[in-house]
């Protein structure tokens, strides 16, 4: 009806104002005729209109002081939007840019931008407390070495612009890839000698087993452990992890402690439970539980009560 109904036609007013050499701009809507509106239910907000060019206007006003709030926390199902579409953490004067990063589909793929997420928060770059994202001390200093233009998106953009241009065939390929290596190769003496140094917040006295370094304590949403501070060598040892293993106390997510036959689960309320103890619990809730024969039972049962349903018999009635 609203596709064959009559055009929704309105008059529109633009009001420019100015006071105190600032300018204020408002429109006011008058409908003339609702027509297809009308029948979608969807309405206007009218005010009725009276003025007209060079008109004085007296009003009241007044100044107010106060402090703007700060843009709220990224969550990460905001980070992935940002990343999808950063234009808006661009310099808008560069429109080339930011279109070539718009048809590029964002920083890295829709595919593997949760991956980067993950890896940042496993290496403590940054953390989720409830539904936010932190960034950690950590990171903090890796921004504070890495060169300006590696933080920004600009950078991505310009590398698209020329992976398109070696589509096109307007830039050879080995050309791209030695300014690449020219490129690091820069931002890695940069980094050397810059004055900053970079300063682990979370190395601990323990020494790795493998090569006598220091171990470094991680804590991500998987758990905690200890990680060798060389690279290289990557020995790890798990502290403890978080399971979904429910406390039969507090119903509680408890943690994992130990390896092998020594593990130990263990809830905030205080209560510990060896890993004998917590399959032997498990199974017997396991055992607890309907069975699918039991459930397929159960709901034969009830199409049968519902074949004798009245309301069941009056369909049954019906012809087409």
């Amino acid at each position: 009806m609203a596709v064959l109904s009559e055009p929704y036609i309105y008059e529109e007013t633009r009001i420019q104002a100015s006071s105190a050499g600032e300018n204020f701009t408002t429109k006011r809507i008058s409908v003339k005729q609702p027509g297809w509106k009308a029948i979608i239910g969807e309405k206007e907000v009218q005010e009725n209109v009276d003025v007209h060019e060079g008109q004085q206007l007296s009003a009241e006003a007044s100044l107010t002081k106060g402090e703007t709030s700060p843009p709220e926390r990224l969550t990460e199902g905001a980070l992935l939007k940002a990343m999808e579409n950063p234009a808006s953490y661009m310099d808008q004067d560069d429109k080339q840019l930011v279109k070539t990063l718009q048809k590029a589909g964002g920083i890295d793929t829709i595919a593997t931008q949760p991956d980067i997420i993950d890896k940042l928060i496993n290496g403590q770059y940054m953390d989720i407390r409830g539904k936010y994202i932190y960034l950690t001390q950590t990171g903090r200093q890796l921004l504070d070495l890495a060169p300006e233009d590696l933080r920004s998106p600009a950078l991505t953009a310009e590398w698209e612009q020329k992976l398109v241009q070696i589509e096109q065939g307007k830039l050879n390929k080995n050309t791209f890839i030695n300014e690449i290596k020219d490129y690091t190769k820069k931002i890695i003496h940069e980094i050397k000698n810059a004055e900053a140094t970079f300063k682990h917040d979370n190395l601990t006295g323990s020494k790795c087993p493998q090569c006598g370094g220091l171990m470094l304590e991680i804590e991500n949403k998987h758990g905690k452990m200890l990680r060798c501070k060389d690279r290289s060598c990557n020995y790890k040892k798990n502290i403890y992890k978080n399971t979904n293993a429910r406390c039969p106390n507090c119903k509680k997510k408890m943690r994992m402690f130990g390896e092998g036959e020594g593990k130990t689960f263990t809830c905030v309320c205080g209560h510990s439970e060896k890993l004998k103890t917590f399959q032997k619990r498990k199974k017997q809730t396991q055992n607890a539980r309907a069975s699918k024969k039991d459930i397929n039972k159960y709901m034969k049962k009830q199409n049968e009560e519902f074949t004798n349903n009245p309301f069941a018999d009056a369909l049954a009635k019906w012809k087409e």
